[in-house]
């Protein structure tokens, strides 16, 4: 009786760059195949994910580098920050998050940028990258016109907080657990709060505003809970994309008097028409349709709603009738005096 034999499948070597893949990036930032203008195609071994993944993360790895790349350069000018501060790259274990030049010393506005899970820093979706436009699934465009508009940006780093092979990475490593975190850095949500502590905290800006994705509204609301005053008074808005967080988790009346007013969630669903109210009351905030049944295209479609929203909170653009979300966004007088007049009561009740 034979016993059937398998072979070994060797180990594939990828190409060092995007052209090497059989692809380019055009000048609108759409990844396409040279030969035939399509999409990357995902199912290059027939019938082998684990093959298809490798080969997927190799290419997205250099779609990266591009972006990063693109990030520092002008008319961006992104510069990297070190964490933690005190760390020596030399021989310490580091992470780092992107900052314009002026994002601790302007005294206007300021942006931070908060990703989902498993992405590396500067994008949104790996998905919308190539299914779309490098720029649309990365934070380049959201940078640009933040910039545009009087902006300096920072653009935070949960993932990227294992450490092995000499650098950091966005995931532990899947054949071994032989690697550690970045000190205090142990979580995506430790990082955020580090982040807080050690650089946002510390910016000079009066007004203050937020996009995140996915698991990075979680990482927000951990932000909220540890420093709610800080958001009371310098952050006047966040536009949430498909948030993972919850209002059970928000500490605090106050602070979740804070979410109502300052919050927008952009949330997928179909059977809601772009822009409407959800009936959602999970995530203390206003909840409103993307359209769509796909999680990763919510920030792309909904970033000009979310622009308007911002820039309604921050003073930039005076409200009218479209930008009063289900009327209930309160006018920054209003919302003074809501939060005032709950400050007082938590005072009669502490002294009670």
């Amino acid at each position: 009786m034979y016993r059937r034999r398998f072979k070994k499948k060797t180990e594939e070597k990828y190409p060092d760059t995007i052209e090497g893949f059989g692809y380019i990036v055009k000048d609108n930032g759409a990844v396409r195949s040279k030969e035939t203008d399509e999409k990357y195609n995902f199912e290059y071994h027939y019938k082998d994910r684990a093959l298809n993944e490798l080969r997927y993360a190799a290419f997205i790895d250099l779609i990266g580098n591009l972006v990063e790349d693109k990030l520092q350069a002008s008319p961006l000018n992104f510069q990297k920050a070190i964490i933690p501060v005190n760390a020596d790259p030399a021989k310490d274990p580091f992470t780092y998050i992107y900052m314009t030049p002026k994002a601790m010393t302007t005294t206007d506005k300021l942006l931070f940028l908060i990703p989902g899970n498993n992405t590396r820093i500067g994008q949104w979706s790996k998905r919308v990258m190539c299914d779309e436009t490098i720029y649309s699934g990365s934070m380049l465009d959201v940078s640009r016109r933040a910039i545009e508009k009087g902006y300096e940006v920072m653009i935070l780093n949960p993932n990227g907080i294992y450490w092995y092979d000499n650098k950091a990475q966005e995931m532990p490593p899947k054949t071994h657990m032989n690697f550690i975190t970045v000190p205090e850095n142990g979580s995506p949500e430790e990082h955020c709060c580090y982040v807080l502590r050690n650089f946002i905290l510390k910016s000079k800006a009066n007004r203050i505003a937020a996009i995140t994705v996915g698991w990075g509204g979680y990482n927000l609301t951990e932000m909220l809970n540890e420093n709610g005053d800080f958001f009371k008074n310098r952050v006047l808005a966040v536009a949430m994309a498909d948030s993972t967080h919850s209002s059970d988790l928000i500490k605090g009346d106050d602070k979740r008097s804070w979410m109502r007013n300052h919050v927008v969630n952009w949330a997928v669903s179909t059977e809601t028409a772009l822009g409407k109210p959800l009936n959602d009351n999970r995530f203390g905030c206003e909840c409103l349709s993307s359209g769509l049944e796909i999680s990763d295209f919510t920030l792309p479609t909904c970033i000009d709603l979310m622009w308007r929203f911002i820039d309604v909170k921050m003073g930039d653009l005076p409200p009218t009738a479209a930008d009063e979300i289900d009327n209930e966004i309160l006018s920054e007088e209003a919302r003074q005096e809501e939060e005032k007049e709950l400050d007082e009561h938590l005072n009669v009740v502490s002294i009670g």
